[in-house]
């Protein structure tokens, strides 16, 4: 699926993703920031290694999903990271976290069934807990060894540093 964004084309993987995304602690944080203040990420460390074109990638890559879906423990680690932005711009980050919250679904595994997984020793509890969503939704995530455990068990994955590293042709 190719979908344009400021003139670049991104290529997105198989058209066949479940309808409902799951983002991690990382692509939530981003999201949450964009849809804020996106000079945030001049001044929010979490976030500084983005710039306004990953916000572009994320909007192509958020754009086929219906709905999205997160677990707690992304929960729980996103407002750690909350809790660390700029405090001028913290009260406005933390409404647009609470309106995430209030309006896409929470799945719920408690933890003693993530650390009896395989996984769980090489991704820990949060990437544990998106790992085990990933056959019935559309895990997007940076991290690429979460990736390889999601596509080694034939899960749903798209990893977005490498779609945002697959500009094509540049348009115009």
């Amino acid at each position: 699926m190719n979908l344009l964004v400021h003139k670049t084309v991104y290529c997105l993987p198989s058209s066949n993703l479940p309808p409902t995304g799951a983002p991690d602690t990382n692509i939530l944080l981003l999201y949450l920031v964009a849809e804020t203040d996106i000079s945030l990420l001049r001044t929010f460390k979490r976030v500084q290694s983005f710039n306004s074109q990953d916000v572009d990638v994320l909007s192509v890559v958020l754009q086929p999903f219906r709905r999205f879906v997160t677990t707690p423990h992304v929960l729980a680690e996103t407002g750690n990271f909350i809790d660390q932005a700029p405090q001028y711009r913290r009260a406005d980050l933390l409404e647009t976290y609470r309106s995430f919250i209030a309006t896409q679904d929470e799945v719920y595994e408690d933890a003693r069934s993530l650390t009896n997984r395989d996984e769980f020793a090489a991704l820990g509890l949060a990437d544990t807990g998106l790992s085990s969503l990933s056959s019935r939704f559309t895990v997007i995530t940076m991290d690429f060894q979460l990736t390889g455990k999601i596509q080694q068990a034939g899960g749903s994955v798209i990893n977005f540093q490498q779609v945002r590293s697959q500009r094509i042709h540049p348009l115009g």
